[in-house]
């Protein structure tokens, strides 16, 4: 039995392009460290973003019984 696909992220950050699934960031700043540094950009919507499936894991987030590190466990890749 196959893993189902996951869905798409719910909204990226519009500086380092960190991914969320959390509503609760929507519109909030992003959580991710740059350079030793709290990032400053802002997590966006990411409906309307263009989305590659994970080829590594064929958009499902897992390979085996670990997290993919190609996607970080989101199953997609901004396109681009």
């Amino acid at each position: 039995m196959r893993p189902e696909r996951k869905a798409k992220p719910l909204a990226a950050c519009n500086v380092c392009h960190a991914l969320t699934n959390e509503h609760e960031l929507l519109n909030q700043r992003c959580t991710a460290i740059v350079n030793n540094r709290r990032c400053y950009g802002i997590f966006k919507s990411a409906l309307s973003y263009l989305w590659d499936a994970c080829e590594g894991c064929e958009a499902t987030g897992m390979i085996g019984s670990q997290v993919c590190t190609e996607c970080k466990g989101f199953g997609w890749k901004m396109y681009g």
